[in-house]
């Protein structure tokens, strides 16, 4: 796997460039008026289970990184009534490098989605391969009460033992709660979740709901405790640009065709919007990985070995150049468009913006037609936006406006394929060219290139004519 990275990033690396202006790149300081919150931890493997809620399904220790639970607990403030306060206990569950050289000093904090009534990581879930290959520490935070109880995937009806400290006073606090997490971050107490890594940058990520509640947390409490130095805000809601005042830190807001409206955002500095095109706003790799992956985990408590994640990903990864039973029907994996490239990207990029006050380039707008809905071409793919080679070198229709949240594929059939690319040297010609574009535009990484042009290299069986590549 290394082997192959390194040579797609020798291959293709050149072309990376990044433009754009704006931002003022520096840290967020951690003001004094932002508690540190007290820790127990870590927890180990109390409990009736052994073992956390969502932890990872296949071993992390194996890649080099520790996995932790721990108990965060303090006083927290109303979001409301900020003169009213409540005491909570909640948790967060950490993944660092074990070997501080490997440490990059970042920390991911994703608030994570409940929208189902239990956790859903969705931006770790898009970006864990990121985490793993930079360094990055990544940690999960249950911010809202419906992600602690009480359905059967919340920690306190899940292992009643071992979560039976934990006391949420309601999503009111949860933007006081988050402030305090990430400040224990950057300044810890007598216990360190961190392990005595340095930590120099948080950026806060969120998806859908958690989006949504991380937009609102950059309007309205971000400027006052100024604890995070960038923000990810992905799929929020109805994709909402208008904004009281420039974001006070980096700032991408990426948005899935569900959300595409349009209206242009109100804000240039500290601010990136990035539409994607063919972007469901629940996709197939997360669904992959929630089914066959974490949920298994949950029920049945086996981990298995870091090589099962690179297995999965070989299904999970599958962008419609391959047929799957599942594409002509609603799934609860959604569609096949490889989000998780562009995901990657923002994080790198914000991470970037925050070290050195380079900014990531601004992406093209969403095309829209005379009554202001998505444009679509003669494949039913939008127009316009970011535009990922697995778009702009078809093999699919990515239906994100068909399942509701998830959106369907639909690969083309062998005839239309062949008509389209007459041999498969014609497809692997055109998506190296695809794939450098996006490189040289700053959409997608070196690493993410090998990986796509790899699986572009395995489509193969799909053409009955190879053909002679003169690319």
């Amino acid at each position: 796997m290394r082997s192959r990275i390194g040579a797609g990033i020798a291959l293709l690396g050149t072309l990376l460039a990044g433009c754009g202006s704006g931002g003022n790149g520096q840290p967020a300081a951690a003001p004094s008026n932002v508690p540190v919150p007290v820790v127990v931890g870590p927890i180990g493997d109390a409990g009736l289970q052994g073992h956390a809620l969502w932890d990872s399904w296949y071993d992390l220790a194996e890649l080099g990184y520790a996995e932790e639970e721990y108990f965060v607990s303090g006083s927290a403030k109303s979001h409301a009534d900020p003169a009213q306060s409540a005491a909570y206990t909640t948790r967060i569950l950490v993944r660092r490098p074990l070997d501080a050289t490997r440490f990059n000093g970042t920390v991911i904090l994703d608030w994570v989605n409940v929208t189902a009534q239990f956790e859903n990581a969705v931006d770790t879930l898009e970006a864990h391969q990121l985490f793993h290959r930079d360094g990055y520490a990544y940690v999960h935070v249950s911010a809202q009460a419906a992600g602690v109880c009480c359905t059967p995937l919340t920690p306190q009806v899940w292992d009643p033992v071992r979560y039976a400290a934990l006391d949420h006073p309601g999503d009111d606090y949860a933007f006081d709660l988050f402030s305090q997490i990430a400040q224990l971050m950057k300044t810890p107490g007598e216990i360190d979740p961190m392990a005595g890594l340095p930590v120099r940058r948080v950026i806060a990520v969120g998806q859908s709901q958690s989006g949504t509640r991380l937009r609102d947390y950059l309007i309205e409490v971000q400027p006052q405790a100024r604890v995070i130095d960038a923000f990810l805000i992905h799929a929020d809601g109805g994709g909402v640009k208008t904004y009281p005042a420039d974001p006070a830190v980096p700032t991408i807001q990426l948005l899935s065709e569900r959300e595409a409206t349009p209206d242009a955002p109100t804000v240039t500095r500290n601010y990136r919007l990035w539409e994607i095109a063919g972007a469901a706003h629940q996709d197939f790799w997360i669904g992959v990985h929630q089914v066959q992956g974490q949920g298994p985990r949950a029920v049945g408590g086996v981990q298995r070995p870091a090589s099962a994640d690179e297995d999965l990903h070989v299904q999970a990864g599958n962008y419609g150049e391959q047929v799957d039973p599942g594409q002509f029907v609603c799934i609860v994996e959604g569609t096949q468009f490889p989000l998780r490239y562009a995901v990657m990207a923002a994080i790198h990029y914000l991470d970037r913006w925050v070290r050195d006050g380079t900014p990531p380039p601004q992406g093209p707008r969403y095309e829209f037609d005379a009554s202001g809905r998505l444009a679509r071409d003669a494949d039913g793919n939008a127009l316009g936006g970011i535009r990922l080679p697995p778009i702009e070198v078809a093999v699919a229709s990515y239906r994100s406006d068909l399942c509701n949240l998830g959106g369907i594929t639909i690969p083309f059939t062998e005839p239309q394929l062949w008509q389209r690319y007459p041999t498969h040297a014609d497809y692997y010609c055109r998506m190296q060219a695809a794939t450098a574009r996006s490189l040289a535009e700053g959409f997608l990484l070196p690493e993410d290139a090998a990986d796509l042009m790899q699986r572009v290299e395995q489509s193969a069986n799909r053409w009955p004519v190879a053909g002679a590549r003169d690319c």
